[in-house]
């Protein structure tokens, strides 16, 4: 379409249309894997400058090639009963007839026929040829057609192929107009009636719509141009080839072709605006999911941590329970020591601490190290359990994913699968790995020397590097040693009968006293190691799937922008299309 030929209403339309266009080419650029899309857009929007496109599709062997020289009245096209058209074919107006090989892939004959002034013909491949690249090079040209003529044959009307290939056609929102060829094989009027109510009801429940349906012989057609006088007539009316020049004249006259002209962009961007809409909701559908999927770990990490808050609570009473029961049997070991009738015995500082290991501390030892032990082999287990339920939820949910992607759309999902998949299958493996090279032994004994060391430095000082279990003992020890001594020291100072029951009570005081900073100081000291030990094992997790994390948050961001542009544009170019069909 030239400017010259343009009124301002049509300047203006155009220019909407180009802006459209444009938004939605940066649109399709900030979507990864949509470079096809971009393409054909480019294509059709360059066409916009070029004469009305008339592009003729069909089977082989329906008449495409001899349709064009009937429309010309010319021989310019080659005609067979073998696929003859191997390429794109352009046919454009010329003084001499000319051809010239663009690409391997586009022909380009000059012709000098007065149709081809102001319409621009393409042959195309036949869409059932053997060659399946013949079929994929119609297909790539038709998005840039602004009028279709499907030519099919009287004897195989609406073949399957046809009707697979006229869907596809009618998803880019093109104008089709039918050409039934052939109709001279036909014996009779009611032949021709059945064949063409056979397509028009095709058309009509297969299609969804009801296309203008011209039957003709170009045969016979072409042989009215070599015949003379009344034959020459006679073959020209029984072709009917009258009424589609008629049409394609007249009918379609310059302000159909200007009206045609612009809806056929629209057409085709209202097509890429649906496909990549569809994309989009499915991407959006299975970063929900995967945003469920982080969700339900985060969901489950938490559980965890109340669970193992819980459990830890009850396991560190076992070992305050030893702890009081040493306090306990300390009360009984005062009320029984420190009394008149074995003041002789509380001389003897060396057989007092034996009685108190023997009465107070005695076993309490190896029970405190079972309880830490067990202890720590309980941590050591639950993290373990926990990576394997994180990697076998991950196995799920990526062997799902698998199946699910397979269905996504087009070329515009693919660069996002892979990059999904490969963070998915990513924390998979991390998980995985975790759990066949996790040495639970070493593990245990790693946990247990973190945990004694920061218990016995926080808790008894001075007595790292031995056993919890022996420092704690040795500690309660130390103390009843200073409470037997300086009732020791009182007795040989001569207090005698009446300070006895004083010192008793006040030596039970002081030990309770150590007893329950020591137990206060073993609370603190081991729920601050097992916070600690606790949050790494969590945030080793978390780590590893961070970036699955950030990868689903940043593309939902990204899909929430895209949705908005794709509608925000398919109301564009409704509105517009609504704008042209009322000029």
């Amino acid at each position: 379409m030239t400017k010259a030929v343009l009124q301002e209403r049509q300047r203006s339309l155009l220019q909407q249309e180009r802006r459209i266009a444009n938004e939605l080419q940066v649109c399709l650029a900030s979507f990864e894997g949509a470079d096809a899309y971009a393409s054909t857009l480019r294509q059709v929007t360059d066409s916009l400058d070029d004469l009305f496109l008339l592009v003729i599709v069909g089977e082989f062997n329906a008449g495409k090639s001899a349709g064009i020289n009937a429309l010309l009245h010319d021989d310019v096209l080659e005609e067979g009963v073998i696929p003859t058209t191997h390429q794109v074919t352009i046919v454009r107006y010329g003084q001499n007839h000319e051809q010239r090989l663009l690409d391997a892939n586009i022909l380009e004959i000059d012709a000098p026929a007065d149709f081809l002034r102001d319409i621009s013909i393409v042959d195309t491949p036949g869409v059932n040829a053997v060659l399946r690249e013949h079929e994929q090079l119609t297909e790539e040209f038709v998005p840039r057609s602004d009028l279709i003529l499907f030519i099919t044959s009287v004897d195989r009307p609406f073949t399957q192929s046809e009707r697979v290939f006229m869907e596809r056609i009618r998803a880019w929102g093109k104008k089709v107009i039918i050409v039934l060829n052939k109709i001279d094989l036909l014996r009779t009027p009611a032949n021709l009636d059945e064949v063409l109510d056979f397509v028009r009801e095709n058309c009509k429940n297969l299609l969804g719509f009801q296309p203008d349906i011209f039957p003709v012989s170009a045969l016979l057609a072409q042989k009215s141009r070599n015949a003379i006088g009344h034959d020459a007539i006679e073959l020209w009316e029984k072709s009917r080839f009258g009424a589609l020049e008629a049409y394609l004249f007249h009918t379609l006259d310059e302000a159909e072709r200007v009206r045609l002209k612009l809806l056929s962009p629209l057409g085709v961007m209202q097509r890429l605006i649906d496909e990549t809409r569809v994309s989009v909701e499915q991407r959006a559908n299975l970063l929900a999911e995967d945003a469920r999927t982080v969700s339900t770990i985060d969901e489950q990490l938490t559980l965890y941590r109340e669970d193992m808050e819980k459990n830890f609570a009850h396991r560190l009473s076992e070992i305050e329970n030893i702890v009081l029961d040493m306090r306990a049997r300390g009360d009984a070991f005062f009320d029984e020591t420190i009394r008149l009738g074995r003041i002789l015995d509380l001389i003897k500082t060396q057989r007092m601490r034996e009685e108190f290991e023997q009465n107070v501390t005695s076993d309490s030892a190896t029970r405190i190290d079972q309880a830490v032990q067990e202890l720590i082999d309980w941590l050591v287990e639950h993290e373990h359990r926990l990576w394997q339920d994180v990697m076998e939820y991950l196995e799920r949910r990526r062997q799902m994913s698998v199946r699910r992607d397979d269905a996504m759309v087009g070329s515009v999902a693919r660069q996002f699968d892979y990059n999904r998949r490969t963070l998915l299958q990513s924390v998979a493996r991390t998980a995985a790995g975790v759990v066949s090279t996790y040495d639970r032994q070493a593990e245990a004994m790693e946990l247990s020397q973190d945990l004694r060391s920061a218990v016995t430095q926080a808790a008894i000082a001075g007595a790292s590097g031995i056993g919890l279990g022996a420092a704690i003992v040795a500690f309660v020890g130390t103390a009843a040693a200073d409470v037997s001594g300086i009732l020791a020291g009182a007795l040989l100072l001569g207090l005698g009968l009446y300070i006895i029951p004083a010192r008793r009570k006040r030596a039970k005081q002081a030990f309770t006293i150590k007893m329950e900073e020591l137990r206060t100081r073993l609370r603190k000291a081991m729920t601050e190691q097992f916070n600690k030990e606790l949050n790494n094992s969590l945030n080793r997790v978390q780590e590893a799937i961070t970036p699955y994390t950030r990868f689903v948050r940043s593309e939902q961001q990204k899909t929430a922008a895209m949705q908005e542009q794709v509608e925000r544009l398919g109301a564009s170019i409704t509105t517009l299309k609504n704008e042209i069909n009322n000029f």
